[in-house]
């Protein structure tokens, strides 16, 4: 009787919280205190949800004078202590009233904090499965901003305001971070999530971010950003980006310190068929490549260009001068590189000096943008199937094979969770068929000068600029 009791308010504390909405039951204790913590996080916070002035249109929403703690944005850490138990971390604006201290978090070992886009969540298979990674390689603190609720489909405008509130609660997130004694901070952020540490770094007050590291960032609504409002160099000591689907959902021009263009940056190998939206699926692969490179045997290489205009002109070959992308990329490293890679995983192909075809190796041009099967009824007005509901998401077909399984990855202990850890936006990877080969030769012309520029450093910001010649 008294088991039935607290079942029963268990239930409708779950009602109380989460309104009309389907309740999965919480089976696991650990997540029993997650629940708590997370109802006390929207409860504590009255004149917060009194003081904003939000606009909702359907399921779209803009965030107006809010404050923080947010009950839209919440945070969830993982440790070599809760491989696969997500602990969630009440952060508000002092450390009293955070839970931090009483968390896995330890301040000694470095902090992950990674950050999803639009129409995605936490769940998203290449960021979950970069925990893991990262656990098997050392000792982190990864923390998840899950900020789904105010970054919903369709509604991708209501998203981009939102990227504002997101980013001033993420700043309290390191606050308390670097209150507790921990400065190595490494934010990683995906497709429009890679625009918020632009706020997270704006609002912080005594502290600079060490490193940002931007997968794809969002384009759309940010072409004629100002620095204020999007990505750049300013917002850490130390930004590096991955361009894979430049013009459609990613940006062409430079966002960092130093700018990766995967296979030209535009459209990547293998995302070709008839049921592969082929730009969904290569701004998926900034998530991929990244994935690989913290514990690639190979890593990705790329050689130096002094502008995209020269890239586009064929005039930036591979040279001796390579430096590594993703995980393991060198702090100091700065400008625009050009990194060749597999249509298929294992992505990386390492140094292109120790390929069996060196001396005759041709840089990859952009490949024309493929045809979309859009709808009939949809094609003048949305070309490329941006407004498909699995745009940014993986495809909805049956996983084939598994796309990690030609190299080493960490497996940890399997421990049930509950079905209300499951996410909709979350969808298994598939493997693409092979591309048709279409690297295009071109006439022999003499580069010592231009080589020589690149290999001593001489790297123009603007993509479009054209390089000084010694």
């Amino acid at each position: 009787m008294h088991s039935s009791a607290a079942y029963t308010l268990l239930l409708l504390t779950a009602s109380s919280v989460y309104g009309n909405k389907t309740f999965n039951f919480i089976t696991h204790p650990t997540q029993l205190v997650e629940a708590a913590t997370e109802t006390t996080a929207m409860n504590t916070t009255p004149a917060a949800a009194a003081a904003n002035r939000d606009i909702t249109i359907g399921p779209c929403k803009w965030a107006i004078g809010r404050r923080c703690p947010d009950a839209d944005i919440k945070y969830y850490i993982y440790t070599r202590h809760n491989i696969m138990d997500r602990q969630c971390l009440h952060i508000a604006e002092t450390m009293d009233k955070s839970n931090l201290t009483s968390s896995y978090f330890n301040p000694r070992h470095p902090t992950k904090i990674l950050i999803h886009g639009y129409n995605s969540d936490m769940f998203l298979s290449p960021l979950q499965q970069m925990r893991d990674e990262y656990l098997a390689k050392d000792d982190y603190n990864i923390i998840y901003v899950d900020w789904s609720v105010l970054s919903p489909g369709p509604c991708y405008i209501s998203a981009v305001h939102n990227t504002r509130q997101a980013g001033a609660c993420a700043a309290q997130l390191v606050e308390r971070l670097v209150e507790s004694g921990n400065t190595d901070i490494h934010i990683i952020g995906f497709s429009l999530g890679a625009q918020v540490p632009n706020y997270i770094a704006r609002n912080l007050n005594n502290f600079k971010l060490p490193r940002i590291t931007g997968l794809d960032p969002a384009m759309p609504l940010f072409i004629t950003a100002g620095l204020n409002d999007k990505l750049d160099p300013s917002d850490a000591d130390f930004v590096d980006v991955m361009h894979t689907n430049a013009m459609v959902q990613g940006k062409l021009e430079r966002c960092g310190h130093v700018d990766f263009y995967m296979n030209g940056g535009i459209n990547q190998p293998g995302c070709t068929g008839w049921m592969i939206n082929a730009f969904a699926c290569s701004h998926q692969r900034a998530t991929a490549y990244y994935l690989e490179s913290i514990r690639s045997p190979k890593g990705f290489w790329g050689w130096a260009c002094s502008s995209y205009l020269y890239y586009l002109l064929g005039m930036c070959p591979p040279t001796n001068f390579l430096l590594e992308a993703g995980d393991n990329v060198r702090a100091g490293t700065r400008g625009m590189f050009l990194i060749d890679t597999n249509d298929t995983s294992p992505y990386a192909l390492g140094k292109w000096t120790d390929l069996p075809t060196l001396g005759v190796k041709r840089p990859r041009l952009p490949q024309p943008l493929p045809l979309q099967s859009v709808d009939p009824l949809m094609q003048h007005i949305d070309q490329f199937g941006k407004l498909a509901g699995n745009f940014n998401n993986k495809p909805d077909t049956a996983q084939t094979s598994q796309p990690y399984e030609h190299w080493t990855s960490y497996s940890p202990p399997f421990i049930a969770e509950s079905a209300s850890d499951d996410s909709v936006e979350e969808q298994d990877s598939v493997e693409f068929a092979e591309a048709e080969h279409r690297e295009q030769l071109h006439p022999a012309f003499n580069w010592w000068s231009y080589r020589h520029n690149l290999t001593t450093g001489i790297i123009d910001n603007d993509i479009f600029g054209l390089p000084v010649v010694n």
